[in-house]
């Protein structure tokens, strides 16, 4: 009996709801921390997923990345991949392929040369290929020749920015209209556009990058060579004593391929591609002897001797700018040309 009793109450005490603590203004505080301490079970976990879910991201990424680096780095410098890929992000990022005088040269102009040069070859060229033993000695040929020009690009930029020279798109627009109107037949944009990208592999925007590079460097061969410049003036001012045509190109000039005849280059077309000089010549009287003429790689004086048809013969002095080439020789010599990537010299 007394065991019954003893269960009764038990379960009594079992159905007893659970006595609360009362609230108080003292007791608020610690009664609130309570509640949320047991709401932050639920609330952590998300905390903590979301934590880690950054963290591996990030780490994610940053291995991509390296990984993207190191790639590209073996690509372009050990391996020299030349591909369409690699050059198109060689346009996107200033990658350096050398550097000339603390002036970097930019890979991209590198590849805009050698990938033209290339594709040149394989559109005139039946048969060529890469992979053969004449593909291979050309391909070298071309590297050495494209890096060269990068090269004389970077340190024309280097010198124009140093003389606050600078080549404007009219300057530029003038050069390719004056090329479409050149020759026996004229050519439309479109046309040439489609020269250029058919023949050479480049775009009018590349194309446009290419004059520039030219126009910069031929501007800064002229203004800093002023060895040049006194020559032709001095060849000049001879002929304007008297002295005869046939002594100054003797004393003067530096084409040795006319010096032996006295500067004569025969008949030739009046819209012959010599720089201009024939064009000149034909607005010459004759044996009128011309002012100083700027070409792209020298200073010329000219002597219309004679005309027939559509043809001029003329004499010419001719004294090349060399300081420009002889400033890179020199810093080659003081080893401030640091090359990138392995080209063999000629």
């Amino acid at each position: 009996m007394k065991k019954l009793k003893h269960k009764l109450l038990r379960r009594k005490k079992s159905k007893e709801p659970e006595k609360h603590e009362r609230i108080t203004n003292e007791t608020v505080a610690e009664h609130r921390e309570r509640i949320l301490a047991g709401g932050r079970k639920f609330k952590y976990p998300v905390q903590y997923a979301r934590h880690r879910l950054v963290i591996n991201t990030i780490i994610v990424s940053t291995v991509a990345l390296i990984l993207l680096v190191a790639i590209t780095w073996w690509q372009l410098y050990p391996v020299q991949n030349t591909n369409s890929f690699f050059y198109r992000l060689t346009q996107l990022l200033p990658l350096p392929v050398a550097s000339v005088d603390g002036q970097n040269v930019e890979y991209q102009d590198y590849l805009m040369e050698y990938r033209s040069s290339i594709h040149w070859l394989e559109r005139k060229s039946r048969g060529f290929s890469l992979n053969s033993r004449d593909g291979q000695a050309q391909s070298r040929h071309f590297k050495r020749q494209s890096l060269d020009r990068a090269i004389e690009a970077a340190y024309a930029e280097k010198l124009a920015k140093q003389r606050n020279i600078t080549v404007t798109n009219k300057e530029i627009d003038q050069f390719v209209d004056k090329t479409l109107q050149s020759g026996s037949r004229k050519l439309s944009r479109q046309s040439y556009e489609a020269v250029l990208s058919d023949s050479y592999g480049v775009s009018v925007n590349e194309y446009r990058r290419i004059v520039k590079q030219a126009l910069l460097k031929q501007k800064v061969s002229f203004t800093i060579d002023d060895a040049a410049k006194k020559k032709i003036e001095a060849a000049r001012a001879a002929l304007g004593k008297g002295q005869s045509f046939d002594v100054v190109v003797g004393k003067y000039s530096d084409d040795s391929l006319t010096k032996t005849a006295k500067g004569d280059v025969g008949f030739v077309p009046q819209n012959n591609q010599d720089q201009g000089l024939a064009v000149a010549a034909s607005k010459l009287k004759k044996g009128e002897i011309s002012k100083i003429i700027k070409g792209t790689d020298a200073y010329y004086i000219i002597k219309l001797t004679d005309t027939k048809a559509e043809q001029v013969r003329y004499s010419k002095i001719k004294v090349s700018l060399k300081a420009f080439k002889d400033q890179l020789n020199q810093l080659k010599k003081d080893g401030k040309i640091h090359e990138y990537i392995s080209v063999p010299n000629k």
